[in-house]
């Protein structure tokens, strides 16, 4: 039998979950793309890269809930992805960005707060850059993902 407790932390989650949803409508990854010099006529590369960006930064938002409500975070995120995430996508697409979502989980492991190069890495994998440029690019993603996790962070509730 529930208690009101239980029903108010089972309202907290939704709402927690709800608030990262429209937080991530929200973004529409024109930064990163010009970060990554990717012009606006590259449109499926733009439109594979912008699903990159959103499975990394429920792995960000992940990470915030794991620092934040280190007591039911996993009980948020299942929320997120059982009513949140089905509602925008179906059957093996559903699961293709699941399965990203967690690849950039433990990609972060427990250094999101203090280490996103390997996520810069994986990022740069995608694409094709020269060795003079890329240190440059390595760290302007590296600080966009660092502004990216504090802005999630900073509005989780």
């Amino acid at each position: 039998m529930r208690n009101a407790n239980d029903d108010f932390l089972i309202e907290q989650n939704k709402d927690v979950a709800n608030n990262f949803m429209a937080l991530l409508s929200d973004f529409n990854y024109s930064d990163e793309m010009e970060l990554l010099e990717i012009g606006k006529l590259n449109l499926i590369l733009r439109k594979n890269l912008s699903k990159e960006f959103e499975t990394l930064y429920i792995a960000l938002w992940y990470s915030c809930l794991k620092t934040s409500f280190p007591e039911n975070y996993e009980a948020i995120f299942q929320v997120f992805l059982e009513n949140n995430l089905t509602q925008k996508y179906k059957g093996a697409k559903l699961q293709e960005i699941k399965n990203r979502i967690q690849l950039y989980i433990e990609l972060l492991g427990n250094t999101a707060s203090t280490d996103l190069t390997p996520i810069t890495h994986h990022l740069l994998s995608f694409l094709n850059f020269d060795e003079a440029t890329q240190p440059a690019i390595k760290m302007k993603i590296t600080l966009h993902l660092r502004k990216v996790y504090t802005y999630i962070f900073e509005r989780l509730i």
